[in-house]
């Protein structure tokens, strides 16, 4: 088996954990330019182990799952992102 990607590696930091109740968002943006593609394709590989999330815009990750927030986050810092993670409750009003 070949080596873990980065994203399979900060997915099992968190896995043990509770997944929560709740809605999170991960928002993020990259001072220095934009974001390495790679980004993207690793919040992909999260979404899919979590089951869960999606982004809302090119800068905002929702997720109702905190360790797959969490993962994003370490991701974001990872690639030197400035990064802030919300939670809460997803109503329609």
């Amino acid at each position: 088996m070949g080596r873990k990607s980065l994203a399979e590696q900060l997915w099992e930091r968190y896995f043990e954990e509770e997944k929560g109740n709740a809605t999170w968002l991960v928002i993020y943006d990259f001072k220095d330019g934009k974001p390495p593609t790679k980004l993207y394709d690793n919040i992909k590989r999260i979404k899919a182990m979590a089951e869960d999330g999606e982004l809302i815009q090119f800068s905002v990750y929702m997720t109702g799952d905190q360790r797959a927030a969490k993962a994003v986050r370490d991701l974001i810092r990872h690639y030197d992102g400035q990064v802030t993670v919300f939670w809460g409750e997803l109503t329609e009003l």
